[in-house]
């Protein structure tokens, strides 16, 4: 319990310092933002992005920290064993869902890094890349 109190901490000051920059930049307006197409097609594709982000960022990845931290009190057996299993295909999963979310805002959205929003995907996004590869080149307990 501990544990989950640090981490809902950390993640409310994370989000109380970067709210301001995500909610400004979606704000700002360029002239190459003015190229994207409007409708509805381009907000099915806004939604689908969020969705898919907020399922990775906000559910899977807190579900899979929240499993392998449980798993620190088991010594050894099937619990742990189905507690890692867990944990190991909510990241899996979530690096999908982030690189889903990647690969439908390059293809469908402007591409410039003009605003913050932009810039802090991409940054996050390397983020989660990295954390994965820590994860496979992890060594064994």
């Amino acid at each position: 319990m501990e544990y989950f109190i640090k981490a809902r901490n950390f993640m409310i000051i994370l989000l109380v310092l970067l709210l301001p920059y995500v909610i400004t930049s979606s704000q700002e307006q360029t002239e190459n933002d003015s190229t994207m197409i409007n409708g509805h097609r381009l907000s099915l594709q806004i939604v689908i992005h969020a969705f898919l982000l907020w399922a990775s960022m906000g559910f899977l990845i807190p579900v899979g920290i929240l499993t392998i931290r449980l798993s620190n009190k088991e010594v050894q057996g099937r619990r742990l064993r189905i507690l890692f299993f867990i944990h190991a295909v909510t990241q899996i999963m979530s690096v999908i869902l982030v690189t889903a979310g990647a690969v439908l805002s390059v293809k469908n959205f402007s591409n410039t890094f003009n605003n913050m929003h932009r810039r802090l995907g991409v940054a996050l996004y390397g983020l989660v890349l990295l954390q994965a590869l820590s994860g496979f080149l992890r060594p064994s307990r």
